[in-house]
């Protein structure tokens, strides 16, 4: 049986010790909220949930829906890739999704270099019904 360390306890155990980036090791957890109630919005639009700052670290997002419509998806993510946070879920029926849950693994940790805009892409058919999000990061 081996008994190891993440990257950041090997860094802080180290000589001389290597600090942690406070958004990794005792940072401020935060929170970005909203909400937007889909009225027959078109497949494959994009909703801005939030703006996070640069440095913003990433630690989970959830996304709460009504029953948006037959064949009806969400993904979450960025500019740069629309499902870096939560792929293409099926929000037929009213539910939860999470990242962590979804499995995201690439959105876990995510470390923003500058303002990033996070983003809702719907999929699959046309949405109606509430559609609310909250991404959880941690910078300082």
């Amino acid at each position: 049986m081996a008994s190891v360390k993440g990257v950041n306890i090997t860094n802080i155990d180290s000589t001389p010790v290597e600090k942690a980036s406070a958004s990794q090791m005792h940072g401020r957890l935060r929170v970005a909220f909203d909400s937007y109630e889909a009225s027959s919005l078109a497949s494959g639009s994009d909703i801005t949930v939030a703006r996070l700052p640069a440095g913003a670290t990433v630690y989970e997002v959830s996304i709460v829906h009504d029953a948006l419509g037959s064949g009806v998806t969400l993904t979450a993510g960025d500019s740069d890739d629309a499902d870096r946070l939560i792929t293409s879920t099926a929000a037929a029926s009213a539910g939860e999704v999470t990242m962590t849950d979804d499995g995201a693994i690439g959105g876990v940790g995510h470390e923003y270099s500058a303002q990033t805009d996070i983003l809702i892409t719907t999929g699959g058919g046309t949405a109606t019904g509430t559609i609310k999000c909250a991404v959880y990061y941690a910078v300082d």
